[in-house]
């Protein structure tokens, strides 16, 4: 069986109301997960989907897992979980970051995508992601910064190239009179099932496994809380 029907559990906790997504040939199954959960109340919820889809652990045929940036505990617990599970049950695992997620929620097929989500202290996580057939691939990789700068560096940006840029995420709304004019809202505050398990469809297919011994998730913040960009940055405005 093709990963593209095999059965998908995947997390995301990275935003407050934390999705749990599993899908495969018979169906698809979802649930929201409070992003402060435990691990142990985390595989509690991932049997009683199981249980409510009719499978068991083994019948898994990938993972995949939102490694953030956003919230510590949840992102760690969701990462944790995720790579205990894929090494348990020996199925490949992705790993998009979490903006990615959110962009993949807006159903776009070519379009540009800047997500902004809510990084509470007066800044947002950041990134502009172009999408290839519905995957996205980033313009500039994720940063935290104030939304007055996430804002120029997006000003910039939409003046250069002179394209169209769709707006995702619940920064959007927040800061609503910062962001360029000709940005369009779209209805994706945060990362949603549908999207999940696209995005991690979309990567298994291109081949972007992650060894689980290897996986780390992906925090924006230093302990001194000075902003950074993610590793690995193109094109970074930060």
């Amino acid at each position: 069986m093709g990963m593209d029907k095999a059965w998908l559990l995947a997390l995301d906790l990275s935003t407050p109301r934390g999705v749990m997504v599993l899908g495969g040939p018979e169906g698809h199954y979802h649930r929201e997960v409070a992003a402060e959960s435990r691990v142990s109340q985390l595989f509690v919820a991932v049997s009683e989907v199981m249980t409510a889809a009719g499978i068991v652990p083994r019948q898994l045929g990938l993972v995949g897992v939102g490694r953030g940036p956003g919230s510590f505990t949840g992102v760690r617990v969701a990462v944790t979980a995720a790579k205990f599970l894929a090494a348990v049950v020996d199925v490949p695992l992705v790993a998009p970051d979490s903006l990615m997620v959110t962009a993949a929620g807006t159903n776009g097929d070519k379009d540009v995508v800047f997500v902004a989500l809510d990084a509470r202290r007066g800044e947002v996580y950041h990134a502009l992601y172009r999408l290839d057939g519905g995957y996205p691939v980033a313009q500039w990789e994720p940063c935290v910064a104030p939304p007055e700068a996430a804002a120029a560096s997006l000003a910039s940006w939409m003046e250069k190239e002179e394209g169209r840029v769709k707006g995702a995420g619940n920064g959007i709304e927040m800061y609503r009179d910062l962001w360029p004019r000709g940005l369009e809202r779209v209805d994706a505050d945060a990362p949603d099932p549908a999207g999940l398990a696209r995005l991690c469809r979309l990567a298994a297919g291109r081949g972007e496994y992650e060894a689980p011994i290897e996986l780390l998730p992906l925090y924006l913040r230093r302990p001194d809380i000075r902003e950074r960009c993610g590793e690995g940055e193109r094109g970074s405005p930060c």
